[in-house]
């Protein structure tokens, strides 16, 4: 489950976020029909999920963002759409720099700091 997204396959993705995130825009502007703009988007997220199964793409953060777009008032920002995007991008950076990202990202304080001492009167 660690092959790399395809051109065709992010278009296809990009393709139906792009429809469902604009279904969400359009219709969460209504006031007191998100339930029902969730029940409209709901296919194309499982849509996107059995594509992203199917095609055996390691999918947890397009599963992440998916997930986070079926949050009601989240709905109308284009997280599916970007979160596609990002997936791709970082799916073709090169070796080196994702280990670059992931090192930033286990960034742990320095130890041989140590907290100033209490002012003493």
């Amino acid at each position: 489950m660690n092959n790399k997204m395809s051109l065709t396959i992010f278009i296809f993705l990009l393709i139906t976020c792009i429809i469902k995130d604009i279904i969400e825009i359009f219709l969460g502007l209504i006031p007191g029909i998100n339930f029902f703009v969730w029940i409209i988007s709901l296919p194309f997220v499982i849509f996107v999920f059995v594509i992203v199964l199917i095609s055996g793409i390691r999918g947890t953060w397009l599963f992440i963002g998916q997930a986070l777009d079926l949050i009601p008032f989240a709905s109308i920002l284009p997280i599916a759409t970007l979160t596609v995007i990002l997936v791709y991008i970082f799916q073709k950076l090169p070796d080196s720099t994702k280990e670059k990202i992931g090192k930033l990202s286990k960034i742990t304080p320095n130890k041989s700091l140590k907290s100033p001492d209490p002012i003493k009167i």
